[in-house]
């Protein structure tokens, strides 16, 4: 996945290389989007990286996701208050654990004096309301590819760094 992107990689070859049979891999991630959000999350956590690394990274996979499932996004986004309240919780809960991982790279790089004077919960909700407002205007065969929109967004936000 990392050196032929996500579309360009199926779980059977994923299986081959982790040397597992496909059933295995199977009983962990049900299909290669559940696959790329745990490498997402781990990503987010990784203590490895440095905040602007682990940012740079979200931000890429954030709008990389999106782009290859853009309807799904949309409708998620967008169309959730339609369901029942009590049917909500699920996706609800999802979506704030995702934004406690953003929350955590912004709260890393308010140590390293980003984002001073700001709420980490307020620079990640601009954050993520820019990533996800591209579901309104990116289009796959326009001017700008997602790796483009990807790097200016970093730019904005690392003041070009």
């Amino acid at each position: 996945m990392a050196r032929r992107g996500f579309t360009g990689v199926s779980l059977q070859e994923i299986a081959n290389k982790a040397g597992l049979h496909k059933s295995s891999l199977f009983h962990y991630f049900n299909n290669k989007e559940k696959l790329l959000l745990a490498i997402l999350e781990r990503i987010i956590i990784d203590k490895q990286l440095t905040p602007e690394e682990a940012l740079k990274m979200a931000i890429h996979n954030h709008l990389s996701l999106t782009a290859q499932n853009i309807d799904n996004v949309n409708i998620s986004l967008n169309e959730i208050r339609n369901l029942p309240k009590n049917k909500q919780w699920l996706h609800l809960k999802k979506m704030k654990t995702y934004e406690e991982n953003f929350t955590k790279i912004v709260g890393e790089m308010k140590k390293k004096g980003y984002f001073d004077g700001l709420d980490a919960k307020i620079v990640t909700f601009g954050v993520l309301g820019m990533l996800n407002w591209t579901v309104r205007w990116y289009k796959k065969d326009g001017r700008f590819d997602i790796s483009k929109i990807a790097n200016d967004f970093c730019g904005i936000l690392l003041h070009n760094k």
